[in-house]
């Protein structure tokens, strides 16, 4: 096969699966993944890229097993298909599918190679759509950044001790982080992937915000600081499992705003917020996806 050569992975869900299987094929295949509506067939096509070396018959054959394992949980993905595709065609596949995006009535987020010219009252950031995950494209982003921008308008940052004053857990991209910073916090974003800290990091300087983000790759229980708010885009059993400590770094009177989840998942989580002391402040909702804010009095 022709070294310029790619397998291209065509996956089509249901919208609610687009993130479970977004974040499969990210890991499984050690690179982005395209996201694309597919209206005729009312589910969301994702599209995942292998060089040839990487997928034979045993890549082929986890594929298989991942269909088994959905269906196990009533899950049913729209199809399947494997194919090959030139070097030009994945190359160019992220720049004809990001195009600027305006996400809030404020917010713009655009990749390095499209301009937009912004009006007086927007914030455009900058995303390259790499190996991590937020482009803002998905609902859950949205969410956040909705909830970001309502609870940055009612609530003073105090510098305290430190002066970081937001965390952002499991960063991506960076696209959190990068909003609280043009919303005028200073951000500590952490992930434990190598490949979204490099993303956050190539982000943060695209956006010139060096100053204003630092991109570590701490895990959240090392942490000791408390932050008056953090951002916890994740999925609803890493929200339980860190439930404590979410609350244990949050400041008297601070803020978390957690997404990553499903509205079936909102009882037990608001639950397990509540065991950690946190109560709800606010709630976001699109489609089948929530975002939460939370406050510790």
């Amino acid at each position: 096969m022709d070294e310029k050569t790619w397998i291209e992975v065509r996956f089509l869900v249901p919208a609610r699966m687009q993130e479970e299987a977004s974040l499969y094929l990210t890991e499984f295949s050690g690179r982005g993944v395209i996201l694309e509506e597919d209206r005729e067939a009312e589910g969301v096509l994702i599209r995942a890229f292998f060089r040839p070396e990487e997928f034979g018959p045993w890549q082929q054959g986890q594929l298989q097993e991942y269909l088994k394992r959905l269906s196990g949980y009533q899950l049913y993905p729209l199809g399947l298909e494997i194919r090959r595709a030139a070097e030009e065609d994945w190359a160019e596949a992220w720049k004809k599918h990001f195009k600027p995006l305006k996400v809030t009535p404020r917010l713009v987020i655009r990749p390095p190679w499209e301009d937009y010219q912004a009006a007086a009252h927007e914030m455009v950031i900058t995303i390259y759509p790499g190996m991590a995950f937020g482009t803002g494209r998905h609902p859950t982003t949205v969410l956040c950044l909705k909830a970001l921008e309502e609870v940055m308008a009612e609530q003073t940052l105090p510098l305290g001790e430190s002066a970081w004053q937001v965390l952002d857990v499991g960063t991506g991209t960076g696209i959190l982080a990068l909003a609280a910073a043009r919303l005028g916090a200073r951000v500590l974003a952490i992930d434990v992937d190598p490949e979204a800290v490099a993303a956050a990091l190539e982000n943060v300087r695209l956006n010139a915000l060096e100053d204003y983000i630092l991109v570590e790759d701490t895990p959240l229980a090392k942490l000791r600081q408390q932050f008056s708010l953090i951002l916890a885009n994740l999925t609803a059993l890493d929200l339980r499992q860190h439930a404590d400590a979410l609350a244990g770094r949050l400041a008297s009177g601070g803020a978390l705003i957690a997404s990553g989840f499903l509205t079936e998942d909102l009882p037990a989580l608001l639950d397990r917020f509540a065991a950690s002391g946190l109560h709800q402040a606010g709630i976001f909702s699109e489609e089948d996806w929530v975002a939460l804010i939370m406050r510790r009095p």
